[in-house]
């Protein structure tokens, strides 16, 4: 009798450990069948960055080359309303401008009166400086009287009944008369719709024109600016154009 219990105990202990032996094994097939293998995870050693071969890590070998002529070649000088405005509103070439007009008026107010109220108008600078060239000579104090017993002061001889507002010492004030004078040439060239026709409207009046009696000393008048301006256009590219549209590769020696 008691060989048969410890029989019957053996077999029980038996069974027990072949069910935690089934048990373990499940749990090893959960393991290895839902849970991946740690070298399927992405991890530092398995991501490579490849970079070009020219690529430097260096700042004093990178190359601006591209980026600085971007900034001074321009598109294409060609194809732009106005070259001086053009230059004029890109920072890195705004002072070779200045500098070309200061040589023109001798006056460095003048001429960045001029630049600032052609810029704000949208007149091409050869124009704005040929006017003003004809109308004083670049002179901040001109003065002339007319027969009507109207003055008219200041470098875009600003006329004294057309201005009432201001004051003689505003008249002489570069900016002042620059201020009035493009803005009413900006008028003049909406209401005539060419240079010719406005520049004779803020010579002679928009009513005199408007109705043919423009006259001949207001057409001599004309003739002077557009002389001028062309001699502006034509030593403006010669002295600062050229150069830029010629140092593509700009040279960084001094």
């Amino acid at each position: 009798m008691s060989d048969y219990r410890d029989e019957l105990s053996f077999n029980k202990s038996c069974k027990l450990i072949f069910l935690f032996l089934i048990f373990i094994s499940a749990i090893a097939f959960c393991i290895a069948k839902f849970i991946p293998d740690n070298s399927m995870l992405p991890s530092d050693e398995n991501i490579i960055v490849q970079l070009p071969e020219d690529t430097k890590s260096s700042d004093e070998n990178l190359d601006y080359t591209d980026d600085y002529v971007d900034e001074v070649s321009f598109i294409s000088l060609d194809n732009v309303k106005d070259k001086g405005l053009s230059l004029y509103r890109q920072s890195m070439t705004r002072s070779a401008v200045e500098w070309f007009y200061t040589q023109i008026t001798g006056d460095r107010d003048v001429t960045l009166a001029i630049l600032t109220e052609a810029d704000k108008n949208d007149i091409p600078l050869s124009l704005a400086f040929a006017l003003a060239h004809t109308e004083s000579k670049f002179k901040t104090h001109a003065t002339g009287y007319n027969t009507n017993g109207t003055i008219d002061r200041g470098i875009f001889q600003l006329n004294s009944n057309s201005f009432p507002q201001l004051t003689e010492d505003d008249f002489y004030d570069p900016y002042i008369s620059a201020k009035y004078g493009l803005s009413h040439l900006k008028l003049c060239l909406r209401t005539a719709g060419n240079k010719v026709s406005a520049l004779a409207m803020y010579n002679a009046g928009t009513g005199r024109v408007s109705t043919n009696r423009t006259p001949q000393t207001t057409l001599n008048y004309i003739g002077k600016i557009i002389s001028y301006q062309d001699k502006i256009e034509n030593l403006f590219t010669q002295e600062v154009v050229i150069f830029y549209e010629t140092q593509i590769s700009p040279s960084f020696e001094d």
